[in-house]
């Protein structure tokens, strides 16, 4: 069953249980501090900075996250041309009252059709937030890369871990690009296999694709799955990476010929 979180067992920052972890950081290489945050109103809030003992040397970080630093408060929701308060209101609310969510086993549908909209990034800000503030078991993977290792665990000897089975048994997973999957009837399975699995266990999973999950090219028992384990949220369709590419160039040409 799911570690269900609760005051007791909340905590600030990681430890993977070695014995030769750093006492202050736990062996997630971040100190965790309290500070005035924007995204709260001016309220105090959690940071994380490099650990004042061990000088920020990590234990290695196994979740997969591909973003380096990444955390709730990391997220620009003025960032769009139109207002994502509602959005802001939920992405706060899975981090300061995770043990609510989780008692409902609620996830995230994140989905827009535009590439860049920033639905992998808020992901993976919020569920970072949740490995520090919680010590959560973690783990990102692309729906391809998971059909992937479970094809690779067809074909391998007896008695050789089965590297797919850590993405159906994790406490929080971000499934990334759902939707980009070959279909075919042995994967169509193995996706209701971990789908099923997460939801009858209560563990929690992060979704994101460029389609509403109605639209998806699975089968209805898979999509009513993921539609009561998580709420659906639509990201605005613009691309974030673009423009944030595009006032890089802009910044560049600013500083360097004053254009």
């Amino acid at each position: 069953m799911a570690r269900r979180i609760t005051k007791s067992n909340l905590r600030p920052v990681l430890n993977y249980g070695n014995k030769e972890t750093c006492p202050i950081c736990g062996g997630s290489g971040w100190e965790m501090y309290s500070a005035p945050a924007e995204i709260y109103g001016g309220k105090m809030a959690q940071f994380a900075k490099k650990c004042s003992k061990c000088g920020g040397k990590r234990d290695e970080d196994v979740s997969g996250i591909p973003f380096s630093e990444c955390d709730i408060t990391r997220f620009n929701f003025k960032a769009y041309s139109v207002s994502i308060d509602g959005i802001k209101k939920i992405a706060l609310s899975l981090v300061d009252n995770f043990e609510k969510w989780q008692n409902a086993g609620k996830g995230l549908y994140l989905w827009s059709k535009t590439p860049g909209s920033g639905k992998t990034f808020l992901a993976s800000c919020i569920a970072r937030s949740l490995m520090l503030k919680y010590g959560l078991q973690v783990k990102f993977i692309t729906c391809p890369d998971y059909l992937n290792h479970v094809g690779d665990s067809y074909k391998r000897e007896r008695g050789e871990r089965d590297k797919s089975e850590i993405f159906r048994s994790c406490q929080l997973l971000i499934l990334d690009d759902l939707g980009s999957q070959i279909s075919r009837d042995w994967q169509s399975q193995e996706l209701f296999r971990l789908i099923n699995k997460r939801m009858s266990e209560g563990l929690i999973t992060f979704y994101t694709s460029n389609m509403a999950p109605e639209n998806l090219n699975l089968d209805d028992r898979t999509i009513n799955r993921i539609v009561k384990s998580s709420i659906t949220i639509q990201m605005p369709e613009e691309s974030i990476r673009l423009k944030k590419a595009r006032d890089e160039q802009d910044k560049f040409l600013q500083d360097i010929i004053g254009i």
